[in-house]
């Protein structure tokens, strides 16, 4: 009896060195490529574009946003990491597992409820004690 690797939805961020923004395409096609070899396939991509960083990287204070989503088995995740790894124009890079479960549906906003969708100016002032 044959075992068949489970097929999951995952987002990998990228973040690449500011100035390889004009080569963006080519790393976004390597690394759809490493997914697709392995068996996945790209689901969504989005390219935020250049961006400040919350803290210096390789005193870096910018860097190029890449969000990739995929179905694939984890051995593609572990390819594409590893190729992400060794890419020198990448600053950083997160890959999570998405919970296709907790997905809201399309169309559908959240809405504030009870005191956590209250904003500051909505909370009652602290009187000043004598």
């Amino acid at each position: 009896m044959e075992i068949k690797p489970t097929v999951t939805l995952y987002e990998t961020m990228f973040i690449l060195y500011p100035d390889r923004g004009g080569a963006v395409k080519e790393y976004i096609e390597r690394f759809k490529k490493v997914v697709e070899e392995q068996g996945g396939t790209i689901a969504h991509l989005e390219e935020w574009g250049l961006r400040d960083l919350a803290y210096r990287i390789h005193k870096q204070m910018k860097g190029y946003y890449t969000l990739l989503q995929y179905r694939s088995t984890a051995r593609a995740v572990e390819e594409l990491e590893r190729t992400l790894r060794l890419t020198d124009g990448v600053l950083r890079y997160l890959t999570v597992r998405v919970d296709e479960s907790a997905q809201p549906e399309p169309g559908a906003q959240k809405q504030p409820s009870g005191e956590a969708g209250k904003s500051a100016e909505d909370a009652p002032k602290a009187e000043p004690q004598s």
